[in-house]
């Protein structure tokens, strides 16, 4: 493969989540829902995560809504999803009027496009969406599992705004990020 080849940016095509896609997303999820230390599969955190997927609500009462990124073959290569900001990110980002602000969750991107803008196609599909509902502010946080994407959220993101302690466990701080609308 040439080296224009790799780094060429997919033709992606970002809509709503349909129920056929919950399975190309398990290799995706599989592929990202690890522990850290043993980097063995959580298959429970899946298959939660696919239960949001399907309609199900978080221990928030929240049902997430979910949009999918698709290559011009029309596979699946990557999700993000939405929702109310958790009680947890309402104290940390003092909202007042959590009505204005959507949380971003469950942003996962295939192995194989990383680095060729589906990423960055997903997030601002989100922003744009929560836009169109009237929203003025996104908010995100990512925990240790996930610390090599923080980079990215602070390139898309307006601020870093440090952490939110313990959110998954002790020790297990999640860093934080805002984007105005």
């Amino acid at each position: 493969m040439e080296d224009s080849e790799k780094t060429r940016k997919l033709q992606i095509k970002i809509a709503s989540l349909e129920r056929q896609d919950i399975e190309e997303l398990n290799t995706i999820l599989i592929a990202n829902v690890r522990d850290e230390t043993t980097g063995e599969v959580i298959f429970g955190e899946v298959e939660t995560i696919e239960n949001y997927m399907g309609g199900g609500e978080d221990e928030y009462q929240r049902a997430r809504k979910y949009l999918v990124a698709k290559d011009e073959t029309g596979r699946v290569v990557g999700c993000a999803a939405y929702a109310e900001p958790d009680p947890d990110m309402v104290k940390h980002f003092n909202l007042e009027e959590a009505g204005r602000t959507i949380e971003l969750l469950n942003m996962f991107v295939s192995s194989q496009v990383l680095g060729k803008g589906v990423g960055r196609k997903l997030f601002e599909a989100v922003c744009k969406a929560v836009r169109d509902l009237g929203k003025e502010q996104l908010v995100v946080n990512s925990g240790p599992r996930y610390k090599n994407s923080w980079g990215f959220y602070d390139r898309v993101c307006d601020q870093s705004c440090g952490f939110l302690t313990g959110k998954y466990g002790s020790g297990r701080d999640a860093k934080t990020w805002k984007k105005k609308l």
